[in-house]
């Protein structure tokens, strides 16, 4: 027999295995560089097969840096190629990787000015750049369907989807998100697995989701590309300042904001990605446009939940929160957190602060914690098909159906419950002493308890806020970058372990 104690030992060191631990921390340049860059955004690339060393690329300033991650003794990374940017004016903030046609690595590279430039890693040439917004960009995303789809969001309040496809060369802009969508700069832009859905979030607080038709359409490669006036979801509830990083988890969202030390996971209501999405003319039309026109005014926003012009769904519901993660320490913008789920594998959430501490959770045991809800469950392998999976067969997210859709304010103690048992569980810390303090437990089932991470760690040396993390494919790697040239390597399992 063995004692809870010895099981919850057992049970903790597995979660320590399972949650990466600081590999390296490298400044580009040398061994005793003083670059001291400021990376904005890492990406790896997403098209390596097993067993290849994952390759990922690094933007700031003048700057993209293409390296591959190492198991050496005395090294962590390979440079593979140094990109600078010739305009002196450019501050790059944003990367995304695409294919050539010949499956050569491409990467698309943008920042300090209105124009997305795509280089050759393979050659170190500049492919082609694209024109076409009116102010200067600050978030790319990469169709998970097509590397040839590429959106983009920018201070001009706008997003645009490129065709990289050398046939559209002359006409790339494919889609024009905007119209009654945003009413400042657009932040953050991300596409659902299925590709037919993208969030985007900005400076003045808004939360949209838009419909994408199938790519390439009639309009892809001509002067007229298809526009999209309206999101078919919109809100100014969920956050308070500027919303610089918004993610799909599955059918489920996590985002946050500026100045509010935190991560948000919640749902939009009766929205389905198994279902046919809806046409556009089910798009809510906005009957009044009082939007916050700046976060220090946005603060003091507060609409009711009868106010349309708060929250506008084509879904006919609201919105639920379902989850708060405290990530102390984050007030600035453009810091962006990381997120790492495939299919049979335990999803991480990472998050790093402005104080050089990186924070980590598992969700898959907060599932296991949350007293045998259907929360985050994930489809099984056996039985032949199964309707949730999606593209790839990535899974998607079973969860019941709420029991008050329309009474999901983020002021609603109806929104506690994570289903209709409006059940509400905790699970302990399993951490130890590398959690956050907060007492032994984490509030599962209430939206509003911040839940303190499972692992953190602090890097050493040089004080940094974090901008971006990104993963590995395989999830056996994650790289932090921030301010002060930092860039931080993270490494879970051992050679042949986690497959």
């Amino acid at each position: 027999m063995h004692s809870a104690a010895q099981v919850q030992s057992a049970e903790e060191m597995h979660l320590q295995q399972e949650l990466p631990s600081l590999r390296a921390t490298v400044r580009l340049g040398g061994k005793d560089s003083n670059v001291a860059t400021p990376w904005y955004d890492v990406k790896f690339y997403p098209y390596t097969p097993p067993g290849v060393d994952p390759v990922f690329a690094v933007v700031g300033d003048r700057d993209t840096v293409i390296c591959r991650c190492v198991l050496e003794k005395d090294n962590a990374i390979e440079i593979i190629r140094w990109f600078k940017d010739e305009d002196e004016t450019s501050s790059l903030n944003s990367v995304e990787w695409s294919q050539a046609e010949n499956g050569d690595p491409l990467v698309c590279v943008t920042g300090g000015v209105a124009q997305i430039k795509i280089l050759s890693v393979t050659t170190g040439e500049l492919v082609t750049t694209l024109t076409g917004h009116g102010a200067l960009i600050n978030d790319l995303a990469i169709s998970p369907l097509s590397p040839r789809i590429l959106a983009s969001g920018s201070m001009d309040h706008s997003i645009r989807i490129w065709s990289l496809d050398p046939t559209h060369k002359k006409s790339p802009t494919a889609v024009k998100c905007g119209g009654e969508g945003h009413k400042e700069g657009v932040l953050t832009v991300a596409f659902h697995r299925t590709g037919r859905y993208l969030l985007s979030g900005g400076m003045d607080t808004i939360v949209n989701m838009w419909v994408i038709p199938d790519l390439p359409d009639g309009n892809t490669g001509t002067d007229k590309p298809t526009l999209i006036h309206y999101p078919h979801f919109s809100t100014t509830e969920i956050h308070t300042d500027f919303v610089d990083c918004a993610r799909f988890y599955n059918d489920l969202i996590i985002s946050r904001s500026a100045k509010e030390n935190k991560l948000l996971l919640w749902r939009i209501d009766n929205f389905s990605s198994s279902s046919p999405p809806p046409p556009p003319s089910a798009a809510p039309i906005p009957i009044s446009s009082t939007y916050p026109s700046n976060p220090s005014s946005s603060s003091t926003h507060h609409s009711s939940a009868n106010d349309s012009s708060a929250t506008r769904s084509a879904w006919g519901g609201r919105f639920q929160r379902l989850l708060q993660f405290d990530v102390p320490y984050t007030n600035l913008f453009y810091m962006r957190f990381g997120l790492w789920h495939e299919l049979g594998r335990r999803p991480v959430l990472v998050m790093g602060n402005e104080k050089s501490k990186i924070f980590f959770w598992d969700l898959q045991k907060l599932e296991e914690g949350a007293g045998g809800e259907e929360v985050f469950k994930m489809p099984s392998k056996k039985g032949g098909k199964n309707p949730v999976l999606g593209p790839g067969g990535r899974p998607g997210l079973m969860r019941e159906e709420s029991i008050a859709s329309n009474v999901s304010h983020a002021s609603s103690a109806a929104s506690t419950s994570f289903s209709a048992s409006n059940t509400t569980a905790s699970v302990s810390n399993p951490a130890g002493s590398t959690a956050g303090k907060g007492g032994g437990g984490v509030g599962v089932g209430d939206p509003f308890h911040p839940i303190t991470a499972h692992k953190s760690i602090v890097v050493g040396k040089v004080t940094f806020a974090t901008r971006q993390i990104a993963w590995s494919r395989g999830g056996e790697w994650a790289v932090a970058v921030g301010d002060n040239g930092m860039i931080c390597l993270f490494r879970r399992w051992e050679e042949g372990e986690g497959a």
